[in-house]
């Protein structure tokens, strides 16, 4: 619609991506079979009749669907909680009506995969696996389970170890020099006396170790 705005780049470059290489090989059917074992690749009248009614089938069953539904919803036509009414469906861009959309549905309805509305054909065709399709078949709370905790349980683990063990071990190490030094400051005092004391008093003990030492190899 004109309101929307332009088509995001993304959507055009994906259907771009499915489009270029289904006309390359539609344009190629003359020369594929070369690179193969040279049969031809047309479609037997088997495949064909097959195919056929097969997308036969599928186009009455959409259409049996859709003339249900909406038989069904003519006398069920009520008004939707506000909550499930986008907040700006006519400004923005449409990701930001949708995103409001997705995330209103829930506390209106209570549930992401319950609404009540008797013309959704996913419904009809669905039957029991509506509920789990809605959800995406739970893949997400699967993943969730299978990557996404153990990868931020080993994330704390690791801030634990970091926090706890190492910068502990980075504390301890930058302690100690800082007690010995503290330690070795008190005795800066500045007072040449008690310096010529500690000199003298290291020179008896030195003294005192050296005759001891002397005497007992004497011995």
């Amino acid at each position: 619609a004109p309101h929307h705005g332009r088509t995001p780049v993304v959507m055009n470059a994906v259907l771009w991506v499915l489009f270029l290489p289904a006309a390359g090989l539609g344009a190629a059917v003359g020369w594929l079979p070369r690179w193969f074992d040279g049969d031809s690749l047309a479609p037997t009248l088997v495949t064909s009749v097959l195919g056929t009614g097969l997308a036969l089938v599928g186009i009455l069953l959409t259409y049996a669907t859709w003339r249900h539904t909406t038989a069904l919803a003519r006398p069920a036509v009520r008004p939707f909680p506000a909550a499930a009414v986008p907040a700006h469906p006519g400004t923005g861009e449409p990701a930001r009506s949708e995103a409001e959309a997705i995330a209103t549905h829930e506390p209106a309805y209570g549930d992401i995969a319950s609404a009540p509305d008797p013309a959704d054909p996913g419904r009809l065709l669905l039957g029991p696996l509506h509920r789990h399709a809605a959800a995406g078949f739970h893949l997400d709370r699967l993943y969730s389970a299978v990557f996404v905790r153990p990868v931020r349980a080993a994330a704390r683990l690791v801030g634990f170890l970091d926090r706890e063990v190492v910068e502990t071990y980075v504390r301890g190490a930058a302690a100690g020099p800082g007690l010995l030094g503290a330690a070795v400051r008190r005795a800066q005092t500045g007072n040449v006396q008690t310096y010529l004391g500690a000199l003298l008093a290291g020179s008896v003990v030195l003294a005192v170790a050296a005759v001891l030492v002397a005497t007992g190899t004497g011995a």
